[in-house]
């Protein structure tokens, strides 16, 4: 997700990086005679009529209007499954504050989660699965990404039911995304183990080194696919790689390590189940699971 030309700069506050690449790998879509028939596209015009012979604008004029600097609605997406009892709730209760819209696809529980996902206002999507695609991660993620899709977002939200945002992050979310220039936001998620009181970090357990990206600008008709894993398939479609981005320092828990030890040996065994050969992870990862004296980091939420 990094690229090494960056500049720095602020965002309502907190630092980021700023991808500062000109230029992606597709080619434009429209024509300059159908932009001079809208006279909103006056500005798009100016630009195409300026590099239409060169290689600079590969970018279709329909992808550059819909980056809108104000007024985007933000939709939070989510895949879950028999979550009752862990931070669905919590989860939830967190996402309302911040975000407009909640879309979410079940992988049919069996445990009463979706009756609990209908409770909430914001969730103006609920796709209950007969059977589940736990198994083949891909086509889950495909379906949720679909069903967001079509309730018409402006920028994407992909949280998984285990993970709060901070403070901070919640409070420039708005900021990062009501801007013209980039297309996705990365953050830095910070695995907390045994209680939220400390993360983990070790050579095998250090997700909050780099930036995860896990907010993306919608933009219809681009090329959206995601990688056809059964197990470990990133958050965001892989064609939005190619696009600008920002990675901030703003942080994110992810509690799915922070329960107890049993809840931990569980997530053990169903790793070991579906990917018993190390065809989708780190065989050595998944046995660190186990490490009984973990380097432990105390958590603090602050930059």
């Amino acid at each position: 997700m990094l690229d090494p030309k960056k500049r720095r700069l602020h965002v309502n506050g907190p630092m980021v990086h700023k991808d500062i690449r000109s230029e992606t790998t597709y080619t434009p879509t429209e024509t300059l005679e159908s932009l001079h028939a809208d006279p909103e596209g006056q500005g798009d015009q100016q630009y195409a009529a300026k590099h239409q012979d060169t290689d600079l604008f590969r970018e279709p004029f329909s992808v550059r209007r819909v980056r809108k600097s104000q007024g985007n609605k933000l939709t939070a997406m989510l895949q879950v499954r028999n979550e009752r009892g862990r931070y669905l709730e919590e989860v939830l209760d967190d996402l309302s504050e911040f975000v407009d819209e909640i879309v979410i696809v079940d992988d049919a529980s069996t445990d009463g989660t979706p009756d609990l996902c209908r409770a909430y206002p914001k969730v103006v999507r609920l796709e209950v699965l007969e059977k589940p695609l736990f198994a083949e991660e891909w086509r889950l993620r495909n379906a949720l990404w679909h069903a967001a899709a079509g309730t018409s977002p402006d920028w994407l939200l992909s949280v998984d039911a285990d993970e709060l945002y901070s403070t901070e992050a919640k409070k420039a979310i708005r900021a990062l995304i009501n801007q013209d220039h980039a297309d996705w936001i990365a953050f830095r998620f910070y695995d907390m183990w045994g209680g939220r009181t400390h993360y983990r970090e070790d050579e095998l357990w250090g997700l909050h080194r780099r930036h995860t990206a896990s907010l993306v600008r919608y933009m219809p008709g681009y090329p959206y696919f995601y990688p056809q894993q059964n197990h470990h398939v990133p958050r965001l479609p892989l064609p939005c790689t190619v696009l600008p981005g920002i990675s901030t320092e703003l942080k994110v828990q992810h509690l799915g390590w922070a329960g107890s030890l049993e809840d931990r040996v569980r997530k053990y065994l169903r790793y070991k189940r579906i990917d018993p050969h190390g065809e989708w992870g780190s065989l050595e990862h998944y046995e660190s699971i186990l490490d009984p004296e973990p380097r432990l980091i105390p958590w603090k939420e602050d930059q």
